[in-house]
């Protein structure tokens, strides 16, 4: 039997993933698209592969796989090689998939995030799910245990080493760790 947060969290994530089915719907496109843009419009460049696409999702790689061709196909999506390391391929939002997620987005109720209790209670809800589930990753630079402040300008990963911009502590990453948990094994 579903406890009193797992009913709310049921109810808001059955009514968020309605309004997102039928704003992919009235663009044409499959729900999977639209999550997919919105991954790819939020994720940081740590977390832009068809593996993390997979990992985050939920969904096997072949499957995650087979749409992305269909969205490179459509113009939605493109591919190209990390500048690091050329065996890894990168994944990117064209203009096409950008406005294409714009007029989803436009299409679906927005919430507000000026209610910084609101935020921190949905964040305790992922954590105590992710400590208690296993399921370490994905979550905003800003709140992960390796986030370090370097300069207005930029800020220090501790995991990878790297200095990146300011404006990617916003951005979702696949190595996300919040304080006080450790990655799984599984």
């Amino acid at each position: 039997m579903l406890n009193n947060i797992e009913i709310w969290l049921e109810r808001l994530s059955s009514l968020y993933i309605s309004q997102m089915r039928q704003a992919a719907s009235e663009q044409g496109v499959q729900l999977v698209n639209l999550e997919i843009l919105q991954y790819l419009s939020i994720c940081n460049d740590y977390s832009n592969t068809a593996q993390a696409i997979s990992d985050y999702l939920g969904q096997t790689k072949g499957s995650i796989s087979q749409t992305l061709k269909i969205m490179e196909q459509s113009g939605h999506i493109e591919r190209r090689p990390c500048t690091k390391d050329k065996r890894v391929i990168r994944l990117f939002l064209t203009k096409k998939g950008q406005e294409c997620l714009q007029k989803m987005t436009q299409k679906m109720v927005q919430i507000p995030d000026d209610d910084p209790e609101l935020v921190d209670g949905i964040k305790k809800v992922l954590k105590a799910w992710q400590l208690n589930h296993h399921n370490s990753g994905f979550g905003q630079c800003l709140s992960c245990k390796y986030h370090q402040k370097a300069t207005n300008q930029k800020f220090k990963c501790g995991l990878t080493g790297e200095y990146l911009p300011h404006q990617d502590k916003f951005k979702i990453c696949r190595e996300h760790e919040f304080e006080g948990s450790t990655k799984s094994s599984d």
